[in-house]
């Protein structure tokens, strides 16, 4: 079953968005709170890349390189907006680059437009409170569920392809041919 579609997109975003809490109750008096999140954000942009990837193998490999650059970028950075930022870029260039291969101005403009709203939707949604890291991170993610409403740019349907003339002028005389007595 592919995940690659708004409505299932959406439906792991809520999931992602519920896992939170257990996994900061019990991860986070062992790793410290930050760490414990950290390894959550890293685990579900691995997990999504996968999950909506066209083929299992796009995927995963595109997984394996969202887990070394997001275990790079999870020691690089300091504060959690830099750690987000840094997530939602490689999410984007994974999609784009790796899963669906789109590389226009078009594209770009999507993805800043999703990662950049994604951002301020969790910035507006986070607090101190574990519900509100659960919403910030539904929040983020339902708006990355918004890729698959946009149309590709060349996925516009074409155009039957017209015949050729003497073809189609040879097939009507065959039928009118055929249908005559001899």
């Amino acid at each position: 079953m592919g995940w690659n579609t708004f409505g299932r997109s959406a439906l792991f975003a809520a999931l992602a968005g519920f896992g939170v809490m257990p996994w900061l109750l019990l991860a986070g008096p062992l790793l410290g709170m930050r760490w414990a999140l950290t390894l959550f954000l890293l685990a579900v942009a691995a997990v999504s890349v996968v999950v909506f990837a066209p083929s299992l193998r796009r995927g995963l490999s595109a997984c394996a390189a969202v887990a070394v650059a997001g275990g790079c970028i999870a020691v690089v950075t300091r504060t959690l907006p830099e750690l987000a930022l840094g997530f939602g870029a490689l999410l984007a260039m994974a999609r784009s680059v790796f899963l669906y291969r789109r590389r226009s101005a078009r594209s770009v403009a999507i993805e800043v437009a999703l990662v950049g709203g994604g951002l301020l939707l969790a910035r507006f949604l986070a607090g101190p409170s574990l519900g509100s890291i659960m919403l910030a991170l539904w929040g983020f993610l339902l708006v990355q569920s918004l890729f698959f409403l946009v149309p590709a740019a060349g996925a516009r349907e074409q155009a039957v392809p017209q015949r050729d003339p003497f073809d189609a002028a040879h097939e009507r005389a065959q039928a009118l041919l055929d249908g005559l007595p001899i």
